[in-house]
């Protein structure tokens, strides 16, 4: 973070940014001409006026416990039944600024029912106006069947953040990331903070898993990513390669993980997202290799 950014986050606290400066322009007046007082505080009502102004039009438009409505300004296919759609905040230079890792909640009410999903956001602090999610359509899933007739223009009701990753940059020497599917986007989240912190130098070592090569979901931008950031290395894994294929087949396995990560004794953590069966095979490996199970996060 620049010295600059600094400061702006400094004025931003009510103590620095309001209260110390109406706090010694009282007292100047006080001390030098007591006459200019009713001016004075006039003009401090003037400046808090327009402070709580900026701070409303600064207010994220994402609460936390209340369902908002956001527009559907986008829907592209990436992969069979599987669509990024994105969506419009409410201020075109706001960014969806949520901790690392948290998701989003999703809802339509589903023959009388609230029926919920949770979505791991795929843009980044600087997309500015709007935020993406990855939805994998299923043929006989409420939501994601719901989502699928949503026209553009139309609203899709969303809260957060939802999530307990509580990142802390360098806390590892090295993160050792597992990936199944859609799983995929929470572990993005966590590349991207890593690789646009300049002071966050942790190791990335990915192993992402699908059933197919063309499922392997934002591999070009994966690719991208490892190629401009050493710090990232990627290795994929399908249960069914083409011809062509030239990554790992099958399962993942104790020595994908101990080629990628090493074992349990390095300052490596493990974080892990995928399918509720993926996550009980990964869970079973890393107990094999005598993970310690403070170094293991599940999405």
């Amino acid at each position: 973070m620049t010295e600059i950014e600094d400061k702006r986050k400094l004025l931003a606290n009510p103590l620095h940014g309001i209260v110390i400066p109406i706090g010694l322009i009282l007292f100047g007046t006080w001390l030098f001409s007591w006459s200019y007082m009713p001016y004075t505080i006039a003009f401090i009502i003037v400046v808090c006026s327009v402070q709580y102004y900026l701070a409303t039009q600064r207010r994220s438009s994402m609460h936390q416990t209340i369902w908002r409505d956001f527009e559907l300004i986008d829907r592209t296919m990436v992969a069979p039944m599987t669509a990024i759609y994105r969506f419009k905040l409410g201020r075109d230079d706001e960014v969806l600024d949520i901790p690392t890792g948290h998701h989003l909640s999703c809802v339509f009410t589903i023959d009388g029912k609230d029926e919920l999903r949770y979505y791991s956001p795929i843009s980044n602090q600087f997309d500015v106006g709007f935020f993406d999610i990855l939805v994998k359509h299923y043929p006989n899933g409420k939501v994601t069947s719901k989502l699928a007739t949503v026209q553009i223009g139309q609203t899709v009701k969303f809260r957060g953040p939802v999530g307990s990753l509580d990142y802390k940059p360098n806390a590892n020497k090295t993160l050792g990331l597992i990936a199944g599917g859609t799983g995929i986007t929470p572990i993005l989240q966590v590349i991207t903070s890593v690789i646009t912190n300049p002071e966050d130098e942790t190791e990335l070592k990915l192993i992402f898993a699908c059933q197919a090569p063309n499922e392997l979901l934002l591999k070009s931008e994966l690719d991208s990513i490892a190629e401009k950031y050493p710090k990232l290395s990627v290795y994929y894994t399908v249960d069914r390669p083409t011809e062509d294929w030239t990554g790992g087949v099958g399962y993942v396995s104790k020595k994908m993980i101990e080629d990628m990560f090493g074992d349990g004794k390095q300052d490596t953590k493990v974080m892990m997202s995928g399918p509720p069966a993926m996550k009980s095979h990964v869970h079973e490996l890393l107990e094999e290799l005598e993970w310690d199970k403070e170094k293991i996060f599940y999405f």
